[in-house]
């Protein structure tokens, strides 16, 4: 008689539940914003009232498929400043972030996810959002724009606007 491991499907089914926990089924995709700010990247995560970004980090997927997963190319902890906490914060700059855990080694690739742990009545989340720098070669953005990985330009409003904010306990 053949024995199949159920752990692989276990897996799968328990990470499926977990996430659909996380995401209610039919909420709307939320994009977070970004844009040049002198010489660094600032990235806009849409956030809910009260909550609050405790770090950030850059990731990748990892090049080796059979590794799998992803690489965090800069990550910090510790916001210094209101904005920051509000999820607006400059990615690997001095300003934001009191204590960077990894430093950014040669320049950000064209594309990648900022990946951030957020905490929303009392509860730790996670928010993700997608960069793709190469939309920032045709925007003009005003002071109070930022532009998504689709293309569309948003204020920091509006980027908060489309956050999906459960009121049901």
């Amino acid at each position: 008689m053949r024995s199949t491991s159920l752990f692989p499907a276990l897996l799968v089914g328990v990470a499926m539940v977990a996430l659909s926990s996380c995401i209610p089924p039919n909420a709307p995709v939320t994009y977070s914003g970004f844009r040049m700010e002198g010489a660094g990247l600032l990235v806009a995560m849409p956030l809910c009232p009260g909550e609050t970004v405790e770090s950030a980090e850059i990731v990748v997927p990892r090049k080796d498929k059979k590794e799998g997963g992803f690489e965090t190319l800069w990550s910090a902890r510790e916001p210094r400043t209101a904005e920051a906490r509000a999820g607006v914060f400059q990615v690997n700059g001095p300003d934001s972030f009191a204590t960077v855990t990894k430093e950014l080694s040669g320049t950000l690739p064209d594309e990648f996810y900022v990946d951030t742990r957020q905490v929303r009545d009392g509860k730790e989340v996670n928010g993700s959002g997608y960069v793709d720098l190469t939309e920032l070669d045709s925007a003009e953005l005003r002071d109070d724009e930022f532009i998504t990985h689709k293309g569309k330009v948003m204020t920091r409003d509006e980027i908060n606007a489309q956050a999906y904010c459960d009121k049901k306990k």
